[in-house]
This record gives structure tokens, sequence and C-alpha cells, in this order.
């Protein structure tokens, strides 16, 4: 049985990755409110998930991926265990990979994200240029938000991906909100995959709610930047069910614009889509939510059971990196 282009096995693989992004997140949050030390906040991603998961289906563990406060949670998806992503947030032990802004981790074809939303783009970017002049067949794929797309060095990586047919993915996330102002605020235009027609590259519009359409559009725009087709552009339409930030009241939230956007959330829809097929059961969702379940809490006592660096650690890797 297939789900679109999607074979069974992987499939399933999909459906249990976006649970275990939400269960992660969700654990990362409650770490936060138990005052873990060191997390200084918590941006969720809740409802944002088939995003990341649907896109580093298609990645390979060497491909180049520039993720943000919101999709770092899916980074197991690229190859990273569930303890390292925790150990990260709440002891910043791990000087490979970076601390909150950071997860600069190349064994995973990881690119540092930056506190000055969108210019780690350029650094992205940068990356697409280093596979092309090595001639490797690597892409490099930058996911960035709706809010960040309107900064500066978006348009210059644009340019320069355009002008030097670089194998890279601009992916805007686009979950309506930068922080507290509407996306219809900020926008005088309505499909944002239109911003590509500036470049001369291609862009396409997705539902970032539907893990299958991800899959398969960002299938086909990895698969022509490998083979040499350049850069490319995919908008993706998705919701933030939860606030900013767990300080977040979302006053700014029109009545009722949770609750509607509530009935596309990825996961229930996925998995009754795969029940449906005949693909998964009821009582074999439940399991999968006990296993993951089980498989975080364990990640988080492992994570916690690790000892806060000292200053010698990050000097120390970083002369060995230089």
């Amino acid at each position: 049985m297939m789900i679109g282009s999607i074979p069974e096995d992987k499939a399933l693989m999909l459906y249990r990755q976006l649970v275990t992004a939400r269960f992660l997140g969700d654990k990362l949050l409650e770490m936060s409110e138990n005052r873990v030390p060191t997390i200084p906040w918590i941006h969720q991603g809740t409802g944002e998930e088939a995003i990341p998961i649907g896109i580093c289906a298609n990645l390979r563990k060497e491909d180049y991926l520039k993720v943000t406060t919101r999709t770092r949670v899916c980074l197991f998806a690229k190859g990273m265990s569930l303890r390292d992503i925790l150990a990260t947030e709440c002891t910043r032990d791990l000087p490979k990979v970076g601390g909150h802004y950071g997860y600069c981790a190349m064994e995973y074809g990881l690119v540092c994200y930056s506190g000055t939303l969108g210019e780690d783009v350029a650094v992205c970017a940068g990356t697409a240029l280093a596979a092309k002049l090595k001639k490797t067949d690597k892409v490099a794929v930058a996911i960035y938000g709706d809010g960040t797309a309107n900064r500066g060095s978006i348009h210059e990586s644009m340019v320069a991906a355009a002008a030097l047919n670089l194998p890279m993915i601009f992916v805007l996330q686009n979950n309506q909100y930068a922080q507290g102002t509407s996306v219809n605020s900020s926008y005088g235009i309505k499909d944002h995959a239109d911003r590509a027609k500036a470049y001369g590259f291609p862009g396409i519009t997705v539902d970032g709610n539907d893990i299958a359409e991800v899959y398969e559009v960002s299938k086909e725009y990895i698969e022509r930047a490998r083979s040499g087709g350049g850069p490319g552009l995919i908008a993706a339409e998705t919701f933030r069910l939860v606030g900013h930030d767990a300080s977040d009241r979302q006053s700014y939230r029109p009545e009722g614009e949770i609750e509607e956007w509530r009935k596309a959330d990825p996961i229930p829809r996925f998995g009754k889509k795969l029940i449906q097929a005949g693909i998964l059961t009821e009582g074999r969702a439940s399991q999968i939510d006990e296993e993951v379940r089980a498989e975080v809490e364990k990640a988080a006592e492992d994570a916690q059971q690790i000892p806060f660096p000292v200053p010698d650690d990050y000097f120390k890797t970083a002369v060995a990196e230089i």
C-alpha cells in the first residue's frame, strides 16, 4: 500500500517521527517549566513538525541543513540522538553541537543557526557553494520563518544561489505570525512562492501540515538540486498552535483561530490517512505513542546525567576543529 508515492514502511516511519517530534517538544517545555538550568526559553513548533520531518526524509546524513528554533527537535530525523538534542538544550555539554543557537554538528551536515535571524541562511548558501566547488552531489536546505523571510540576508542569499546555480533549497515555513505580527500585515503578496520568480528559479507553495505533500515536493526539489538543476523555493503553509514562547499570552489571535487550525494538526491528520489506507490501526497508533513516550523519557533522564561544561571544553573543541 502506498500513500501517494510513499511506500508503506516509509509512511509509518514518517508517522512515528511526527509523534516523536511532538513528544520531544513537550518534554523540552516540561523541563523548562521544572527550571532545568540553562534553558532560557522554549520556542515550540507544535503543529509545524511535518515540514522538517518531510524534508529530512529526503536528505542524506551528509547533506547540509539549517534549522530554526522551532524545527530543532526534529534533528533526530537527520541522525542526531534524542539524548543529544535534549542535552544540547538543557546542559550545553555538547560543544561540537553548540547549544541553543548552535547545532553546528557537521557529522550530520548541520549548519549553525543564529539569533540574528536570517544571517545563517547566507552561511547555508556558503555550504552549497562549497558542495559545488568540490564537485560533490550534496545539497543544502535552509529552513526559516515568514518573519525572517523579510530580512535582507535572505534576498542576498537567493541572489547568490541563483547567480551561481547552487544546489540549495530555501524553505519558507509560514506559521502565519512573526512573533505577534500577522503575515497578512507584513506581506503584499498572497503566494509566498512567487518570490522565486524574481530570482529566476522555481518556487511552489505546499500544505505544510500535510506531510505526504511536503515529502513528495521536497523530494522533487532536492533531487533537482542534487542533479545540477539549481536552487528552488518551497513555501510551506502551516500554523503555530502555541505561543511564540512559553510567556506569550497570544492576545493578538482572532477568536477561534487556533481551534480552526487545530483541525489540520499534521499528526492526527496523517494518522487518519494511514488508517483509511489500511497501513495503521488505532491500536498500533496508541502503541507507537507509548513507545515514543518511553524513548523520550529515557533520553531526558540520560541527558540530565551529563555534567555541565567548563569553558576549556569549548576552547579545546574550537582548536581541534580549526
